[in-house]
Protein backbone atom coordinates (compact mmCIF):
# COMPACT_ATOMS: atom_id res chain seq x y z
CA UNK A 1 0.00 0.00 0.00
CA UNK A 2 1.56 3.44 -0.66
CA UNK A 3 2.38 6.04 1.54
CA UNK A 4 -0.59 8.38 2.25
CA UNK A 5 1.97 11.41 1.10
CA UNK A 6 3.40 9.64 -1.88
CA UNK A 7 -0.45 9.24 -3.08
CA UNK A 8 -1.00 13.44 -1.96
CA UNK A 9 2.62 13.72 -4.20
CA UNK A 10 1.19 11.85 -7.12
CA UNK A 11 -2.08 13.56 -6.90
CA UNK A 12 -0.91 17.20 -7.08
CA UNK A 13 1.37 16.14 -10.21
CA UNK A 14 -1.40 14.86 -11.95
CA UNK A 15 -3.08 18.00 -10.68
CA UNK A 16 -0.21 20.45 -12.14
CA UNK A 17 0.00 18.73 -15.22
CA UNK A 18 -4.07 19.03 -16.14
CA UNK A 19 -3.86 22.28 -15.42
CA UNK A 20 -1.52 23.51 -17.66
CA UNK A 21 -3.13 21.68 -20.66
CA UNK A 22 -3.69 24.18 -23.63
CA UNK A 23 -6.44 25.51 -24.36
CA UNK A 24 -7.84 23.70 -27.98
CA UNK A 25 -8.35 25.62 -31.26
CA UNK A 26 -12.03 26.08 -31.05
CA UNK A 27 -12.01 27.16 -27.47
CA UNK A 28 -9.94 29.74 -28.76
CA UNK A 29 -11.85 30.67 -31.30
CA UNK A 30 -15.10 31.07 -28.78
CA UNK A 31 -12.91 33.04 -26.54
CA UNK A 32 -11.78 35.40 -29.81
CA UNK A 33 -15.84 35.75 -30.54
CA UNK A 34 -16.46 37.24 -26.69
CA UNK A 35 -13.67 39.01 -26.89
CA UNK A 36 -14.54 40.69 -30.21
CA UNK A 37 -18.30 41.22 -29.33
CA UNK A 38 -17.00 42.81 -25.64
CA UNK A 39 -14.81 45.22 -27.59
CA UNK A 40 -17.89 45.87 -30.51
CA UNK A 41 -19.78 46.73 -27.44
CA UNK A 42 -17.72 49.08 -26.30
CA UNK A 43 -16.51 50.93 -29.38
CA UNK A 44 -20.66 51.45 -29.92
CA UNK A 45 -21.02 52.84 -26.59
CA UNK A 46 -18.35 55.13 -27.26
CA UNK A 47 -20.05 56.34 -30.66
CA UNK A 48 -23.03 56.79 -28.90
CA UNK A 49 -21.56 59.03 -26.05
CA UNK A 50 -19.67 60.86 -28.77
CA UNK A 51 -22.72 61.99 -30.26
CA UNK A 52 -24.06 63.28 -27.22
CA UNK A 53 -21.14 65.87 -26.95
CA UNK A 54 -20.64 69.04 -29.34
CA UNK A 55 -17.52 67.90 -30.87
CA UNK A 56 -19.10 64.46 -31.32
CA UNK A 57 -20.03 65.83 -35.12
CA UNK A 58 -16.49 66.42 -35.88
CA UNK A 59 -15.12 63.21 -34.44
CA UNK A 60 -17.86 61.83 -36.83
CA UNK A 61 -17.09 63.67 -40.54
CA UNK A 62 -13.14 62.78 -39.90
CA UNK A 63 -14.23 59.48 -39.74
CA UNK A 64 -16.25 59.92 -43.02
CA UNK A 65 -13.10 61.20 -44.83
CA UNK A 66 -11.14 58.04 -44.05
CA UNK A 67 -10.96 55.22 -46.80
CA UNK A 68 -11.54 51.50 -45.54
CA UNK A 69 -8.17 50.69 -45.14
CA UNK A 70 -7.65 53.75 -42.75
CA UNK A 71 -10.39 52.63 -40.56
CA UNK A 72 -9.18 48.79 -40.79
CA UNK A 73 -5.94 50.01 -39.36
CA UNK A 74 -7.40 51.84 -37.16
CA UNK A 75 -9.84 49.60 -35.37
CA UNK A 76 -6.85 46.59 -35.34
CA UNK A 77 -5.12 49.47 -33.29
CA UNK A 78 -8.28 50.22 -31.17
CA UNK A 79 -8.51 46.16 -30.87
CA UNK A 80 -4.58 45.47 -29.60
CA UNK A 81 -4.95 48.67 -27.10
CA UNK A 82 -8.11 46.88 -25.59
CA UNK A 83 -6.95 43.36 -25.35
CA UNK A 84 -3.94 44.73 -24.02
CA UNK A 85 -5.51 46.84 -21.18
CA UNK A 86 -7.88 43.79 -19.89
CA UNK A 87 -5.10 41.05 -20.31
CA UNK A 88 -2.80 43.41 -18.26
CA UNK A 89 -5.43 44.15 -15.87
CA UNK A 90 -6.72 40.66 -15.39
CA UNK A 91 -4.09 38.63 -15.11
CA UNK A 92 -4.25 37.34 -18.79
CA UNK A 93 -8.24 36.85 -18.35
CA UNK A 94 -10.27 38.74 -20.82
CA UNK A 95 -14.30 37.93 -20.54
CA UNK A 96 -14.11 35.33 -23.37
CA UNK A 97 -11.41 33.42 -21.26
CA UNK A 98 -13.37 34.11 -18.09
CA UNK A 99 -16.66 32.18 -19.51
CA UNK A 100 -14.35 30.05 -20.82
CA UNK A 101 -12.30 29.33 -18.03
CA UNK A 102 -8.95 29.59 -19.98
CA UNK A 103 -6.28 32.13 -19.03
CA UNK A 104 -3.07 33.15 -20.77
CA UNK A 105 0.82 32.13 -19.49
CA UNK A 106 4.03 32.74 -20.57
CA UNK A 107 5.90 29.84 -21.39
CA UNK A 108 8.44 29.91 -18.65
CA UNK A 109 6.53 30.67 -15.96
CA UNK A 110 2.46 30.17 -15.08
CA UNK A 111 2.13 34.06 -14.71
CA UNK A 112 1.59 36.88 -16.91
CA UNK A 113 2.65 40.31 -16.36
CA UNK A 114 2.25 43.36 -17.97
CA UNK A 115 5.02 43.34 -20.34
CA UNK A 116 3.63 40.08 -21.73
CA UNK A 117 0.27 41.95 -22.41
CA UNK A 118 1.89 44.89 -24.12
CA UNK A 119 3.63 42.36 -26.17
CA UNK A 120 0.13 40.60 -27.33
CA UNK A 121 -1.68 43.69 -27.95
CA UNK A 122 1.04 44.94 -29.94
CA UNK A 123 1.30 41.89 -32.25
CA UNK A 124 -2.72 42.00 -32.71
CA UNK A 125 -2.52 45.57 -34.16
CA UNK A 126 -1.28 43.69 -37.00
CA UNK A 127 -4.18 43.62 -39.62
CA UNK A 128 -4.64 40.17 -40.27
CA UNK A 129 -2.65 38.39 -37.33
CA UNK A 130 -5.80 36.65 -36.02
CA UNK A 131 -5.71 34.79 -39.15
CA UNK A 132 -2.64 33.57 -37.89
CA UNK A 133 -4.43 31.16 -35.48
CA UNK A 134 -5.99 29.32 -38.07
CA UNK A 135 -3.17 27.32 -39.39
CA UNK A 136 -1.62 26.91 -35.99
CA UNK A 137 -0.10 29.06 -33.10
CA UNK A 138 -1.36 32.62 -33.54
CA UNK A 139 1.50 35.09 -34.03
CA UNK A 140 0.55 37.03 -30.43
CA UNK A 141 1.16 33.31 -29.02
CA UNK A 142 4.26 32.52 -31.08
CA UNK A 143 6.27 35.76 -30.96
CA UNK A 144 5.46 36.71 -27.05
CA UNK A 145 6.30 33.33 -25.89
CA UNK A 146 2.66 32.77 -24.57
CA UNK A 147 0.06 30.23 -24.57
CA UNK A 148 -3.68 29.90 -23.74
CA UNK A 149 -4.41 27.40 -21.07
CA UNK A 150 -7.62 25.85 -18.92
CA UNK A 151 -8.20 27.37 -16.05
CA UNK A 152 -7.40 25.11 -13.03
CA UNK A 153 -10.51 24.05 -11.39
Amino acid sequence: MPHPSNVNLLQDIEYEMMSRQEAPPQLRFVNYIIDLISFYAIIITLIVLMTLTTWGSMIFQAIDKMDGLTDFVILHIFYGCYMLIIEGAFKGKTLGKLITGTRVVHERRDSFSWRDALRRGCMRMIPLEYVTGCVGSPFHDQWTKTRVIRERK
